[in-house]
């Protein structure tokens, strides 16, 4: 299987790739904005490959390619684009298709952008890669997950019941509601922009998924995972401790498409923290 993972030179990101090309056998196209640091996670996972011996599995091992993307530029996802698509041309009918799509590349925290910038990024980053890929992906057992944050229903639980309406039924959402929200609220001095665009993004998934039902689109929280977007602020979970919710969703069976899950894997609602451990979120929001 071939998945795409932005953001893959580091962090949550790197993890993800390195599972995935060591554990799962899968053919990663590992992306990011620095062509160097790129090249040097390609470099380590390759290295890494050549020490890793999995006896227990007759597949055939994973490899990985570097692929330069900036998710914050129409250009540079759209050169990604093709590059992609003419690698994938050249493989025979039964392996030219990815299977997943993982929108791991964010900014925030320790980041110092403009609110315009982290929304750019957060949301209309995703938008550009599932836009631009869409039909680079298995029509019939694509996945997608995007990378979001329990900042998101923190987001959310902060907002009127109006908005609340909106962002906790994606399912009725449409674009132009995704992107007022954005701009109506990014320049708000007492928002957390960070929170506004997790959340969006995942009324984005839920947006997608009903537009594109035959690919599983979802949204997860990796949990609070020590990288250099959290660093200083006390996370104590190893990026290779965050990937759970996501390899759930891309690799096990789903029990429904467009939802968002906790760090445990498990349906999470969007208007309230659902710790791990927790019963899943009956998907009955009360607005």
């Amino acid at each position: 299987m071939r998945i795409l993972v932005t953001g893959g030179n580091t962090g949550i990101g790197f993890a993800l790739c390195k599972q995935l090309v060591l554990d799962h056998h899968a053919h990663v196209y590992l992306t990011a904005r620095n062509p160097t640091k790129g090249q040097n996670a390609v470099t380590q996972i390759q290295s890494l490959m050549e020490d890793y011996d999995d006896t227990s599995s007759s597949k055939s091992k994973g490899s990985v390619t570097f692929v330069p993307m900036d998710t914050s530029s129409d250009e540079s996802v759209l050169s990604a684009s093709k590059v992609i698509r003419d690698d994938l041309m050249n493989l025979s009918s039964d392996d030219n298709k990815l299977y997943g799509l993982v929108n791991n590349a964010g900014v925030g925290l320790n980041t110092a952008l403009a609110p315009e910038d982290l929304i750019n990024t957060n949301l209309y980053g995703p938008k550009r890669v599932c836009e631009a890929f869409l039909d680079l992906l298995d029509e019939q057992n694509g996945r997608i997950v995007n990378l979001g944050s329990g900042s998101g229903p923190m987001y959310t639980s902060r907002c009127s019941d109006v908005d609340k309406k909106m962002l906790c039924h994606p399912e009725k959402a449409s674009w132009e509601d995704i992107e007022k929200h954005a701009n109506d609220n990014m320049n708000e001095g007492y928002v957390d922009v960070y929170g506004l665009s997790k959340a969006l993004l995942a009324c984005y998934t839920g947006y997608f998924a009903n537009m594109h039902p035959n690919i599983l689109t979802s949204c997860v929280t990796p949990g609070f995972i020590d990288t250099q977007m959290t660093r200083g602020y006390g996370a104590s979970k190893t990026p290779d401790q965050g990937t759970l919710a996501i390899k759930h969703c891309l690799l096990d069976e789903l029990e429904g498409n467009g939802w968002y899950y906790g760090s445990d894997g498990v349906r999470s609602p969007y208007h309230f923290m659902r710790n791990p451990g927790e019963p899943p979120y009956d998907g009955k929001a009360p607005f």
